[in-house]
């Protein structure tokens, strides 16, 4: 266990310098990273750290995934620039992040769209100064519709030209204007015409695409503190220390939905967590729940956490109890908002959370990095930060009724978009654990899967599931063999090449409805001598691996392949820390490694007269094609 002094600003850069004299910069950035995951850094210290981070890496430590982001703004972006890749370290990923000139947009998206490396991530921050002030005395209509002029063109830019995501900022102000409060929320009021272009630029915004809604993230705080007018006079930055801190908190919970989405699973506790005092010590029906203010901020938490589960949250336990008495709530007492039904992994033992954590990652077929972890115990957080450090640990309050707004200050769950298959999640992985318990009644894996009697329906990827695809390749690691991050428009763009194949499958069974599950993209591959599909994208949902349901798709694809005239496939892995699990599935198909890359791609080819016979429990229900 450490001490808070350990974490205390002052000595840990004070030790990040006398790692960095000592040329040991992979230990000074690994000690920044550790010391803002702890959260004892305020908005000061965070910026120093991403200046510090910054520095080091441009002295010859830099990640292999490095992400580009580019924030382009109507005020200046500087404190933001450096806070952003703080808070990217933190939690995980190697953020270069760039600024533009002031209130350049256009023209730094128009050099930028010709040069190389081009960014992942395209910020956009507006600012007020032409849709308040106007010495033409446009009307209010004409003023939002030359912003948004600015912003499409931006968009357009940013997404179609140069292939990036984008982060929208919306548009905030300061105070209610000459109007005041009332009036300023009437048609042509400061605050009536900022919600007017914030409305227009989510409606017209592209769907994969990102909205901050700046009026919302200064309302949380409060416009007083977080818009600092002498420092914009200044230097043009209209946000405190304090509001910028909170803004590219803000930031990268975007970038984060961008490029992986949001966090998948929430870990929580149960004994003065989801309800008050220990249950083994009070009996089911004595925890408090709902009688006091203490019992009513624990049902609140319970509610917060319910509606989390029916986002498409999935929501586990860890709890050091016996599994009897961590039970009996559920059962028992009638105040419990939450249900056993409502959670797809519970341990309840006296192990330690750290074992019981991978154990829910195994049976869940998650990475512990998706996970996020809430227990009133500070030993048990720090245990988890130590031993786990992949894993989002929220620094939980005192006071049970801050338990859900600490949840959501996270922004763990920050979503792109919600699709009919994030709302299903809860649901499937709780047939899932019916599905775990029937396999243990078979004496064969094969007559197991013969008894789950699933059907898949392979159809063509187009405008109705293109969102799902879209998210399935942000957020699809394990069972992924390219993981190529493409946008929906980039899909769009790959398809709309003669004879390309895009691919979508949706799996149920005799438990219930998987959803649309995997998606394989093909593209002809012109300098071949014979007809050649490439698959540039291979992926699947986790839940499904290891039930031949690749072996049923492949066959899908194949069957279409000959169709269109194709006579060779060649496929691709691209290895990284979290596919390994399907570095030999060409091989398994029959293809022949015939090359490897620089990089550690290693491609693949078959042809398709020599497909082996493949052997798959899956039966079709309708086939789809482009």
């Amino acid at each position: 266990m450490t001490s808070n002094s350990e974490w205390e600003p002052r000595a840990v850069f004070k030790e990040v310098s006398s790692l960095a004299k000592e040329g040991k910069s992979a230990e000074a950035l690994a000690r920044l990273r550790a010391a803002l995951r702890h959260g004892f850094f305020d908005a000061e210290a965070t910026e120093k750290a991403g200046r510090t981070i910054a520095k080091l890496r441009a002295g010859g430590t830099q990640n292999e995934g490095t992400v580009r982001v580019l924030i382009l703004g109507q005020c200046t972006t500087s404190w933001l620039a450096t806070t952003l890749t703080a808070l990217g370290w933190a939690n995980g990923t190697s953020l270069d992040v760039c600024e533009g000139e002031y209130d350049n947009v256009l023209q730094e998206l128009m050099v930028r769209a010709a040069a190389e490396p081009r960014p992942t991530v395209v910020i956009l921050l507006p600012w007020t100064q032409r849709l308040f002030f106007d010495a033409a005395n446009r009307s209010a209509e004409s003023r939002i519709a030359d912003e948004m002029s600015l912003w499409t063109q931006a968009w357009d830019l940013a997404g179609k030209q140069m292939g990036a995501k984008i982060l929208q900022v919306g548009y905030d102000w300061v105070t209610p204007g000459a109007l005041g409060h009332h009036l300023g929320g009437a048609a042509t009021g400061d605050v009536s015409i900022v919600r007017q272009t914030n409305e227009a630029l989510r409606t017209a915004l592209p769907p994969s695409a990102y909205f901050l809604d700046l009026d919302q993230v200064a309302g949380t705080m409060g416009r007083d503190s977080f818009y600092d007018p002498r420092r914009y006079f200044w230097t043009k930055q209209p946000f405190s220390e304090a509001g910028a801190f909170l803004l590219a908190k803000h930031l990268w919970a975007g970038v984060r939905s961008l490029l992986i989405g949001p966090k998948k699973v929430l870990v929580v506790d149960l004994d003065n967590t989801l309800w008050g005092g220990v249950v083994g010590e009070t009996g089911p029906l004595n925890v408090s729940l709902g009688e006091t203010a203490d019992g009513e901020a624990y049902r609140d938490f319970q509610h917060h956490v319910k509606e989390l589960g029916k986002r498409g949250v999935v929501l586990a336990i860890s709890s050091k109890n016996n599994e009897e008495d961590a039970l009996a709530p559920f059962l028992q007492n009638p105040q419990m908002v939450l249900s056993t039904s409502d959670f797809a992994a519970i341990e309840a033992n006296w192990e330690p959370k750290e074992a019981a954590l991978r154990r829910i990652a195994d049976t869940l077929k998650l990475g512990l990095d998706s996970f996020v972890f809430f227990d009133d115990n500070p030993a048990e957080r720090e245990l988890i930060r130590q031993s786990l450090p992949e894993v989002e640990v929220i620094e939980v309050p005192t006071d049970p009724a801050e338990y859900a707004r600490a949840l959501q200050a996270s922004l763990c769950f920050e979503a792109v978009a919600l699709l009919d298959a994030d709302r299903q999640r809860s649901q499937q992985y709780q047939q899932e654990r019916e599905r775990r318990d029937l396999q243990q009644s078979f004496a064969s894996m094969d007559d197991y899967l013969r008894s789950l009697a699933m059907q898949g329906i392979v159809e063509a990827v187009h405008d109705a599931n293109l969102q799902r695809v879209g998210q399935l390749l942000t957020k699809t690691n394990q069972f992924n063999l390219t993981t190529r991050r493409h946008s929906v428009e980039d899909v769009s763009r790959m398809l709309s090449a003669p004879d390309a194949i895009g691919f979508a499958l949706t799996l149920t069974d005799r438990f219930g409805d998987h959803g649309l599950i995997s998606v394989m993209l093909g593209v002809p591959e012109d300098a071949a001598a014979e007809k050649t599909l490439k698959i540039d994208t291979w992926l699947m949902s986790c839940r499904v691996i290891a039930r031949t349901v690749e072996d049923f798709f492949f066959g899908a694809l194949v069957e279409r392949a000959r169709e269109l005239g194709y006579s060779t496939l060649v496929g691709e892995y691209r290895p990284t820390k979290k596919n390994e699990l399907v570095s030999g599935l060409y091989e398994r198909l029959g293809f022949a490694r015939i090359a490897e890359e620089a990089d550690g791609t290693v491609v693949y080819r078959l042809s398709i007269a020599e497909l082996p016979p493949l052997q798959t429990f899956v039966k079709s229900a309708a086939h789809g094609t482009p």
